[in-house]
């Protein structure tokens, strides 16, 4: 992280409400994607653009507070914090941000939690409430949520021009040569989509989901985007990466979750399976660029050395997906 944490302090005193409140600042997440911070003193969360070169840019914080602010007002049946403060003027503390509600809960994507371990059966209510949340945003009028999106084929090319930068593998580039050639089918008008609804973005409090979090990649598009996304979870072996929770007995199978998908929007699924196989090489081409932006010393962050290490297994997965797919 190369931010300091004493000259933000006296920024935010002074340029937010109750500013002169807050007693410190404590890093939650930082150096990788857009970065979080607890404002101690003032219970509320801080958020702004990586510290240094990051893997989804741009990173629009005034874009990000506007979608929280319409799926708040127009989708209550998503939980998202309410937001506060926008600045915009990058003086103040080094870089655009906003601030808003700290809400209770924790995610998990990398292991079962204890309390989710003691009780299983409890995986059906989770899913019950992550897709409720998610089918809520895919039927929210898109004509209130902030403008702008890819097509289906757009979004295919955007990540193959990613792995075409990072210098991926030919088996990556080939899967998404193939998707944009072979476009995916839609399943009527574009809706508003997350772009990142993986359960490690949705925060539990006894069971209940307290938060979907997350927003830098959201736009109006095709919502299979979203449930190939998380279709992408399944069946991925040995390479499988944030998916604990899946193995549970009570977790909902693949087909489950399509048909809760499709009874909460209307909407027949469709290209289900190459839905996936695009979801993950969303995923394959970013840890590519992670990689990618550490071995060639644009960012020293070790966690970027990991996925450099991960580039291959993770390729053969989809690459072994996408042939099932067809």
């Amino acid at each position: 992280m190369a931010r300091d944490l004493v000259q933000m302090l006296a920024g935010l005193r002074g340029s937010i409400e109750g500013g002169e409140r807050i007693t410190r600042i404590v890093t939650l997440s930082a150096g990788h994607s857009n970065e979080t911070y607890l404002l101690d003193g003032l219970d509320r969360i801080l958020r702004l653009p990586p510290s240094e070169e990051g893997l989804l840019p741009p990173y629009d914080m005034a874009r990000q507070h506007a979608i929280l602010g319409a799926v708040a007002k127009h989708a209550p049946a998503v939980p998202v914090p309410r937001v506060h403060d926008l600045v915009t003027d990058a003086g103040v503390i080094g870089d655009p941000f906003f601030v808003m509600e700290k809400l209770p809960g924790e995610a998990f994507e990398y292991a079962v939690p204890d309390w989710l371990a003691a009780a299983p059966e409890q995986a059906d209510q989770l899913c019950n409430q992550w897709f409720s949340a998610l089918t809520a945003l895919h039927r929210m009028d898109p004509a209130l949520y902030p403008q702008g999106g890819r097509t289906v084929t757009e979004e295919a090319q955007h990540w193959l021009d990613v792995s075409l930068g990072a210098e991926a593998p030919r088996e990556l580039v080939a899967v998404l040569e193939d998707l944009v050639r072979r476009p995916l089918g839609t399943t009527g008008p574009a809706t508003p989509v997350h772009g990142d609804p993986k359960h490690g973005n949705c925060m539990w409090q006894g069971g209940r989901l307290t938060a979907v979090l997350d927003w830098e990649m959201a736009q109006v598009a095709e919502p299979m985007l979203d449930l190939g996304y998380i279709l992408m979870f399944h069946d991925q072996g040995e390479a499988a990466l944030a998916n604990a929770g899946f193995d549970l007995p009570a977790w909902w199978s693949r087909n489950q979750m399509i048909e809760a998908w499709e009874a909460g929007t209307g909407r027949k699924a469709v290209d289900a399976a190459r839905y996936a196989v695009l979801g993950q090489a969303k995923v394959a081409a970013i840890i590519a660029l992670g990689g990618h932006l550490f071995n060639t010393g644009r960012i020293k962050d070790p966690r970027f050395g990991a996925f450099a290490a991960l580039v291959p297994s993770y390729t053969a997965l989809l690459a072994a997906r996408a042939e099932r797919a067809g």
